[in-house]
Parts: C-alpha cells; sequence; structure tokens
C-alpha cells in the first residue's frame, strides 16, 4: 500500500532512460563482482565454483523490500525525490519480471535443476503404466460378466493397450536419451525388494514364526548391497 501511494507511473515513464541504466550498471556490477571472485577464489582456495553457477548467481540478483524501503526513506525536501523512487522500483520491477521468471528456464538450459525433473517424469510414466497394466488385467476378469457387451470390452481393452504401448514408447525413448536412468532405476527395483524383505519379516513376527528384530536382518543386506 504504500509503495502503490508512493509510486506514480507518470514519473515512472519519464524516467525510463535512467531506469535503463540503472539496470544496465547493476548487471555489468554483479557480473564483475561475481565472475571476478569466483574465478579469485577457484585459485586462492582451489575452490570449484562453475561457470554456470557463476551466471546464475550473477543473474538471479534479485531486488524488492529492502531496496524500496531505503529509496522511500529519502527525504520529502528532497528535489531528486520522485526520480529515485521512480528508478528503485523499475529496477525492482525488472529483477522480479524479468529476471525472476527466467531464473528457471536459465537453470534448465544450463543443466543445474539436476535429474530430479527427469527423474520425476520417468516415475510418473512407469505409475501410469502399471495402473492401465492393472486396468487392463481387471478387465480381462470382467469380460465375461452378465451385461457386459463384447464390443465395449474389445473398445475398452484396445484403449488400455494402445495407451500402455505409448507409455513404454515413452519410456523406453527415455531411457536411450538419459542412460543415468537405467542406474535410477537398478536404485528403484533396490529399495522395492528391501520393502518387500522387510514386509516379510514383519509377517513371520505377527505370526509368531520368527522372534527377531528386522534391524539385523536389514543391516545385513543394506551390507550385501554396498559390497556389490
Amino acid at each position: 500500500m504504500l509503495i502503490g501511494d508512493q509510486i506514480r507511473f507518470v514519473v515512472l515513464g519519464n524516467n525510463l532512460k535512467i531506469i535503463a541504466v540503472a539496470i544496465t550498471a547493476m548487471i555489468v556490477a554483479r557480473a564483475v563482482s561475481i565472475y571476478a571472485l569466483s574465478t579469485l577464489s577457484n585459485w586462492l582456495a582451489k575452490s570449484e565454483i562453475p561457470l554456470p553457477e557463476q551466471t546464475v548467481l550473477t543473474w538471479g540478483g534479485l531486488r524488492g523490500s529492502v531496496s524500496i524501503a531505503l529509496a522511500l526513506s529519502v527525504p520529502a525536501i528532497l528535489p531528486q525525490r520522485e526520480e529515485i523512487i521512480a528508478t528503485v522500483f523499475g529496477v525492482v520491477l525488472f529483477t522480479l519480471l524479468v529476471q525472476g521468471l527466467t531464473t528457471q528456464p536459465l537453470l534448465e538450459k544450463l543443466q543445474l535443476l539436476g535429474s530430479q525433473p527427469l527423474r520425476q517424469q520417468y516415475m510418473e510414466a512407469i505409475a501410469r503404466q502399471v495402473a492401465l497394466q492393472r486396468a487392463l488385467e481387471y478387465l480381462e476378469t470382467s469380460q465375461k460378466r452378465p451385461g457386459i457387451q463384447p464390443e465395449f470390452y474389445r473398445y475398452q481393452k484396445t484403449l488400455l493397450s494402445g495407451e500402455i504401448t505409448l507409455l513404454q514408447e515413452k519410456i523406453d525413448k527415455l531411457l536411450d536419451e538419459y542412460p543415468n536412468l537405467q542406474e535410477f532405476t537398478t536404485e528403484e527395483l533396490q529399495r522395492e525388494l528391501l520393502a518387500i524383505e522387510a514386509d516379510t519379516y514383519a509377517e513371520f513376527i505377527r505370526a509368531g514364526r520368527l522372534n527377531k528384530e528386522l534391524s539385523p536382518f536389514l543391516t545385513m543386506h543394506d551390507r550385501a548391497n554396498e559390497d556389490k
């Protein structure tokens, strides 16, 4: 409310040149400081700050409430107060709407988001394929149910089979383009096997057929995986 009360967009429009100069100066100054200090740190401290990360640090210099608060604190008797507020507001607006909204595409372009989005996409395809496969199996057991028309059964089977085939093609494409997903698939399978093993031990304990804690068994399992 305070910002909206103080900012007049006519003044903002009249100071576009100054705002552009301020934005340029801000980006250049931040780039010089980030790249120079990172290079110095990599040389002196033997640190490893990759160039893509330096680029994100340079572009991700967002400004906000502190800058505007400082501008609004300028005394009203100062003749250039409106120009100062308009310039600061224009810079903040640029950082939020331009730099803020383009940071994620920049991270994707520089491949700094890691494999989590890709893994999520892969697991969603796997989950949907499993769900459709179970639906198809249930359909097979329900085809002789009274009242089910053969045409409806064939249509649903064709629909489900087609979706499963498309998903399999998508999964195969992901595995071909990103071989690292194969390792992720192996890790997921190991976790599933461990969960099945734990459930089996728990079932034996509940039935009174096993009188030991689960932890020794699971620890042995983990060690075996580490040895592999």
